[in-house]
């Protein structure tokens, strides 16, 4: 159950954020719509557009739709529904054109920009607040896709089973928390369902307005959030290079009490992006925007939540999951060596100034090639790695950097270290 079609909007961007790819628009189908919607165009800083469908019905049965329309006039039938109720054209046309006058009106009274033209070559996210038949979501996105929209994902907070298994099949993607097989309506999972008003919907196109924000973060980053295996929420950036994917990418593993937005990890980040490498950056378990606290943070846990991060960008069209690696970081270096013995997605790893206290025994089980730098101050972490060569279970090699310290501090330094890095990851990445 929802609380209202806000807590559905929360919910839904949730199971949104790992999948959403900025820049879009969400467009959303009035008037219910647009209250799920707006949480969503909050969270991601995205714009908020109108998809002008509404659905067709008879004087007969007023809350049976036999079919839908966009704002074009285009309608979608169901030609079972329209000759279960014994509608001849003239009652479909006499529909058709009472549903048009509806549209044409709120389009006057919204005042929002019109959705078609902003289509051409663009990514939408069609939001509703639930799916029963799916004809208006269906008229929605037949205009979508007529209007010339590079990528359509239909999002909605619950969905009859069946109208699922369509929009799974003619969405590009398909978002929802919650299908039911025994589906009723809409209505039957909402607390609060009471009708939507014209001026609740201007209200929310207006806090959707202001303040203006821009579509993606300036430095590219797209915000992913996903849950480890005791239910708690990571807080991530995926940095995409500028060029096509699907991309090689590396996962970052920082050191305790750093997080996603280490200046080093940084560094290295933007030395892959340049090969054009994706970097996913996120906070451990109780560190940064990620739930929990510090004491949950073990070192077990951190483990468990990089194969969490695995699993969140492994069905991201813009990753190959076959050529993925982790960068790890002082203590992030034992998580990541946890990690890469137990899973065989890891296909190599870079390890910074690395601190591999109780990841010793994994060692043996990493097979993937390891490369671990240290700086040439860093008296710790070298006598750390200079015996670990023999324990590996694949090929390894250190590197020691000139001028560095245990954080490399040193500009010339840290840009070293993180061209090795990103070095060893283009090598051992690379198709082959």
């Amino acid at each position: 159950m929802f609380r209202d079609r806000r807590d559905a909007g929360e919910k839904l961007a949730e199971a949104l954020a790992p999948v959403l790819r900025p820049p879009c628009v969400v467009a959303a189908i009035p008037r219910g719509g647009v209250s799920v919607a707006l949480p969503i165009v909050e969270r991601f800083r995205l714009p908020l557009a109108v998809a002008y469908a509404r659905k067709l019905t008879a004087p007969s049965a007023p809350e049976f739709a036999f079919g839908a329309l966009d704002e074009d006039g285009h309608a979608t039938l169901d030609a079972r529904s329209v000759a279960m109720l014994g509608l001849a054209p003239a009652d479909v046309e006499r529909a058709k054109a009472r549903v048009l006058a509806e549209i044409r009106r709120r389009v006057a009274a919204y005042g929002v920009e019109p959705l078609g033209p902003r289509l051409a070559g663009a990514a939408v996210v069609l939001v509703d607040d639930g799916l029963a038949t799916g004809l208006t979501m269906r008229a929605a996105l037949d205009y979508a896709r007529r209007h010339g929209a590079r990528e359509i994902v239909v999002a909605v907070p619950c969905a009859a089973a069946a109208a699922a298994d369509e929009f799974r099949r003619l969405a590009d993607r398909f978002v929802c928390p919650l299908v039911d097989p025994d589906f009723m309506a809409v209505g039957q999972y909402y607390l609060d369902f009471g009708p939507v008003s014209d001026a609740e919907v201007l209200a929310l196109l207006a806090r959707a307005r202001a303040p203006a924000a821009p579509a993606a973060p300036a430095d590219g980053s797209l915000r992913v959030t996903f849950k480890n295996s005791r239910g708690l929420a990571l807080a991530g950036r995926l940095l995409l290079p500028a060029s096509g994917g699907p991309h090689p990418a590396v996962v970052f593993a920082h050191g305790r009490g750093s997080g996603k937005d280490s200046p080093r990890n940084a560094a290295v980040a933007a030395a892959l992006r340049a090969l054009g490498f994706a970097a996913f950056l996120f906070d451990f378990t109780g560190h940064g925007e990620s739930e929990g606290t510090e004491a949950d943070s073990t070192l077990a846990q951190q483990a468990d939540d990089l194969g969490a991060a695995l699993d969140a960008i492994q069905g991201l069209d813009e990753i190959d999951p076959a050529r993925v690696g982790l960068a790890g970081a002082s203590s992030g270096a034992a998580a990541a060596l946890l990690a890469a013995a137990r899973d065989a997605r890891v296909r190599a790893l870079a390890l910074r100034s690395p601190n591999p206290a109780g990841a010793e025994d994994a060692l043996p089980r990493v097979s993937a090639p390891t490369l671990l730098v240290v700086g040439e101050h860093d008296v710790p972490s070298r006598e750390a790695c200079e015996p670990l060569g023999a324990r590996f279970g694949g090929p390894w090699r250190l590197e020691v950097v000139a001028g560095g310290d245990h954080l490399f501090e040193d500009p010339a330094a840290l840009a070293r270290a993180a061209a090795l890095m990103a070095a060893w990851f283009e090598r051992h990445l690379t198709r082959s």
